[in-house]
């Protein structure tokens, strides 16, 4: 990115959040053409909300929660209760078609801002895309560098915003825009002090977007505290582990892995769900990782000691254990459905 994008005189910083990727669309039969045909098998005739992560869709607004993933209940009760789709479909006639509208799923991920305790809204809206620019979001020859060629402007977006939010919904259950946090003259990332989260004033924010509608960029700052939190969470970065254990942890010690042997200790062993389980759940994955790759474990380029990977990993089944039962809460859901088809 160039040194010059901060000198754009149209920078908007938005406060970054914390949560779980999340987008949604009006199935509007006016523009059947328009949508691709995973959006078209989701939707269950004309009317309805189709929603997804950031790698797939994931089903609509109309779907029984049991056959929903768990961290998605209480993203979509919000698509029921606080999205008005009759202002949404009317949003497509000004925009000359379909729209989607992309958004965090506050779900516990890293920072917890005290969501068994606050009334947080389920959904935050940060962007909007007409399906008419897709094939605007990765430039040709290069499908990893996304743009935001084609998006709305922010007045637009927030105006879609504005008008599709429910306002006398419950607060579990209502969308809100992004907040927008300044328009400076000027921005200097190395500077600039993130402040607290406009969720939890004792939260400092995650980081900022700094987004210019010009220079069709969005660029984020990130707190340092956060990374390190982050790296707490989800495990280091192979490349970054100081020991050889602490970097078979990384690589192999997947959340996804963690949650696979809880749902097996609790769903096929009939086990209580609880922060208890980790005294048997770690040398249980353990054991998985070793039953798994252990052809590749034998190969590998670096030394580590057997005994020191197994706090590691009693560490990473805490915490996920934990995120698994916050989120369990949150969404009204059943632990072991929790993320179970998201990676």
């Amino acid at each position: 990115m160039p040194e010059s994008f901060f000198d754009a005189d149209d920078l908007v910083l938005l406060e970054k959040f914390d949560g779980s990727s999340f987008r949604f669309t009006l199935y509007d039969e006016r523009y059947a053409s328009s949508y691709p045909d995973p959006v078209v098998n989701a939707a269950e005739g004309d009317g309805s909300l189709v929603f997804g992560t950031r790698r797939s869709i994931r089903g609509c607004h109309r779907d029984d929660l049991e056959d929903v993933d768990g961290a998605l209940h209480r993203a979509v009760r919000c698509l029921r209760d606080g999205i008005d789709a009759g202002a949404l479909r009317r949003c497509h006639d000004d925009h000359g078609g379909p729209l989607i509208v992309y958004a965090e799923n506050m779900v516990y991920s890293t920072l917890d801002y005290g969501y068994t305790e606050r009334d947080l809204p389920a959904l935050v809206g940060f962007d909007v895309l007409p399906y008419a620019a897709v094939d605007l979001m990765t430039p040709p020859g290069n499908p990893y560098v996304e743009t935001f060629e084609g998006f709305l402007s922010i007045e637009a977006a927030w105006d879609v915003f504005d008008r599709i939010r429910i306002e006398d919904t419950l607060r579990d259950r209502a969308f809100v825009p992004a907040t927008i946090i300044a328009e400076p003259t000027e921005f200097d990332p190395e500077t600039y002090a993130v402040p607290s989260s406009s969720l939890a004033e004792d939260v400092p924010a995650e980081g900022v977007v700094v987004r210019s509608d010009s220079r069709d960029r969005r660029v984020k700052v990130v707190r340092e505290a956060f990374e390190e939190l982050n790296r707490e969470q989800f495990g280091r970065d192979p490349d970054d582990a100081e020991t050889g254990a602490e970097r078979l942890v990384a690589t192999y010690c997947t959340s996804a892995r963690i949650r696979k042997t809880v749902r097996s200790l609790v769903v096929e062993e009939d086990r209580e769900f609880g922060v208890h389980l980790v005294e048997d759940l770690y040398p249980r994955v353990v054991e998985d990782i070793w039953a798994e790759h252990w052809q590749e474990i034998m190969r590998l380029n670096f030394e580590f000691t057997p005994a020191d990977v197994y706090p590691l990993v009693a560490k990473r089944c805490v915490t996920e254990v934990r995120k698994m039962e916050t989120n369990a809460e949150l969404n009204d859901a059943d632990p072991t459905t929790i993320w179970q088809h998201l990676s």
